[in-house]
């Protein structure tokens, strides 16, 4: 097998392969693809005849591949193809189910599990008395993909009558199929040890409180623990509480439990890693909090870590302070986001110095923990290093909310360190943003220095902040909009929408006159934060701007305020952005001039704005729109605007 870039043969070849015209005459060299040397071929031969789409003459072809022993890339080939053939396959296989060759049996029984069919279940369980083991088993795990009660039923009589081998094949199946048998039937494979791993992780399957007792009870035994473990893995949904009062006293009464759900932590098994975050939770093990964190990976488990560190409370974060930044440098990104959640959630003043190490450690992921647990850590003494982050543009952010939480318990303090700042040089937004945050109706002088500052975004910052000070408002406002900075201009129309009164309304008029297009978007929305329905001739002319942004504020606004009439509605359809004309066939389904020229967008170059036009037909059309959309579902390619096509076919039908 070579890959296409050290191999210009094969690449040739899978060309060839690619470009050959799916028509009847492509079957036999499409066949021939299939004992390509190269898998890449192979593979897209398989594709390609599948794409042919003549199941009846693929059949015998592709079986008659099948039994190429000698072959094993063609007959993989070969079976990739007859399964994504699906139904049509399984009379064939079924038959080959009964060949002379067990070989040829064992493979049709994979190729049947690999369709998913339960219409192929009956012909399996048949094969679970076939004389030749390695089908047995073939069968027993096709069985836990197709499914079926005849096949649970089946694959629960074999663990009482059949060998090791096939009992584990039976209950890898029934696992995958999500049905445990009775806990009566599980029990004594649990004590065998070929099927015990497979037989704990259906027992932690188990939906009644007698598993989990099962399970405490051989967690307490060393030599079954470990599978006891896998079970309690295998469970996912959370332990009652009376069962984790009983785990915690087992965890208790072991003393090497600490040490030995570390190593379970670390393991590479998830479901031993799920069985040990369950434990610690259930013993409240805090000790264990960087190991817990370090279990974490993408989905569930990071999840049920995070769960498990809130469980520890206090004690877990001041675990996860152990070691310092230098730890935490080492662990994986899923471990450092799970890890930080917990010490925001149950940040406190003993951990400050510690956060303030991780605010420093030069690692952007950790700065942005330290500082959001900072503002929760109920204490004076986080606010001069919170202060001190908003001179990082990346954390100033996060800085000015966690003073301003911080000011609500230590005002003075808060106060005191930002003045330091502010004394200390030129200001940062999120130093002005700070200020005015905590400060508030006191801001104003500060507010005006800021608004003189050479750069502009503290200008801008400034001109967002000037409706903390109510009196002040309109004036500092009047600075802003005729501010040579479009920045700046933004900033003063995010603020203009909070404004109230007659001052606002001036403001604004010349706002929605403002050159630039992102004031103007700004500035529609502000309009439609103040209700202001006055501004709908200047929204239906700014529904027309070139600017697709300020185009979908204008209509925004304007359908929210209520006077987005026709004419404003189908001058968005003209529009030359595909997002207008789509927010305009969703604004205006109840209006009849939208719905007449919803048939026309029909044929739009865009298939989202194709499908919006067939849902503004289905929510206002008539039976003049039927032929337009019988047209339109004919030739469109998109399976999702087809769907929204055929949806409006239908509801126009049945009216």
């Amino acid at each position: 097998m070579t890959w296409a870039d050290s191999d210009p043969a094969a690449e040739r070849r899978y060309r060839a392969v690619a470009e050959r015209a799916l028509e009847p005459g492509a079957l036999p060299e499409l066949v021939e693809a299939l004992f390509d040397e190269s898998w890449r071929v192979r593979r897209l031969a398989a594709e390609r005849l599948v794409a042919l789409r003549q199941p009846d003459a693929l059949l015998a072809p592709l079986l008659e591949v099948l039994g190429r022993r000698g072959q094993p890339g063609a007959r993989n080939a070969a079976a990739a193809a007859l399964v994504h053939l699906g139904p049509v396959a399984i009379g064939p296989l079924q038959r080959l189910l009964r060949h002379d060759d067990p070989d040829q049996r064992k493979f049709a029984a994979d190729i049947l599990g690999g369709l998913g069919l339960e219409a192929a279940s009956p012909a399996l369980v048949a094969a679970l008395d076939d004389a030749d083991p390695n089908v047995q088993v073939a069968a027993a795990e096709a069985l836990g993909k197709t499914g079926g009660p005849p096949a649970r039923a089946a694959l629960e009589r074999l663990l009482s009558r059949g060998g090791p081998l096939l009992q584990v094949s039976a209950l890898e199946a029934l696992t995958a199929l999500g049905a445990p048998p009775p806990l009566t039937v599980l029990v004594p494979l649990v004590e065998h040890p070929l099927t015990r791993r497979s037989a704990w992780r259906l027992v932690g399957r188990v939906q009644h409180r007698s598993a989990w007792v099962l399970m405490a009870r051989h967690l307490g035994h060393s030599p079954a623990r470990d599978a006891a473990l896998l079970a309690m893995g295998a469970a996912r949904q959370a332990l009652p509480g009376d069962v984790e009062a009983e785990l915690a006293l087992v965890v208790a009464q072991a003393p090497d439990a600490a040490a030995w759900l570390g190593r379970c932590l670390a393991s590479e098994d998830e479901e031993r890693r799920v069985g040990a975050l369950h434990l610690v939770r259930a013993a409240r093990l805090a000790a264990l909090a960087p190991a817990v964190a370090s279990a974490a990976d993408a989905g569930g488990p990071a999840e049920l870590a995070l769960a498990v560190l809130s469980s520890l409370g206090a004690a877990g974060a001041a675990a996860l302070a152990v070691g310092g930044p230098p730890a935490w440098l080492s662990m994986a990104r899923e471990a450092r986001a799970v890890a930080g959640e917990a010490l925001v959630e149950h940040a406190s003043p003993r951990l400050v110095p510690f956060l303030v190490e991780l605010l420093d450690a030069g690692e952007p992921e950790l700065a942005e923990v330290a500082v959001r647990a900072l503002g929760r850590a109920q204490t004076g003494a986080a606010a001069e290093p919170l202060a001190r982050a908003l001179d990082d543009e990346a954390l100033g952010g996060a800085a000015a909310r966690g003073l301003a939480l911080l000011a609500l318990d230590f005002p003075d303090v808060t106060t005191r360190a930002l003045e330091r700042r502010l004394d200390a040089g030129p200001p940062s937004a999120a130093l002005v943003h700070a200020w005015a945050g905590v400060v508030g109706a006191g801001a104003g002088p500060r507010l005006h220095r800021a608004l003189h500052d050479e750069a502009e975004a503290v200008r801008a910052a400034a001109a967002e902040e000037a409706g903390v000070v109510p009196a002040e408002a309109a004036a500092l406002l009047g600075m802003a909009v005729v501010d040579e900075s479009a920045r700046v201009r933004c900033g003063a129309a995010r603020a203009v929408g909070r404004l109230r009164g007659a001052e606002g309304r001036a403001l604004l008029e010349r706002l929605l006159d403002d050159p630039v297009p992102a004031v103007l978007a700004r500035a529609c929305l502000s309009a439609l934060e103040r209700g202001e329905a006055w501004a709908a001739p200047r929204l239906a002319a700014l529904a027309g701007h070139p600017d697709a942004v300020v185009a979908l504020a204008a209509l925004q606004a304007a359908v929210l305020l209520g006077v987005a009439d026709d004419a404003l509605l189908t001058g968005a359809l003209a529009h030359p952005d595909g997002e207008v004309v789509k927010q305009a066939l969703a604004a205006g389904a109840s209006s009849r001039a939208v719905v007449a020229a919803a048939a026309g967008a029909l044929a739009h170059p865009r298939w989202d704005v194709r499908a919006e036009a067939a849902r503004a037909l289905a929510a206002g059309g008539g039976a003049e729109h039927l032929p337009a959309l019988r047209a339109a579902a004919g030739r469109e390619v998109e399976p999702l605007a087809h769907q929204a096509l055929v949806a409006a076919l239908k509801a126009l039908e049945a009216r």
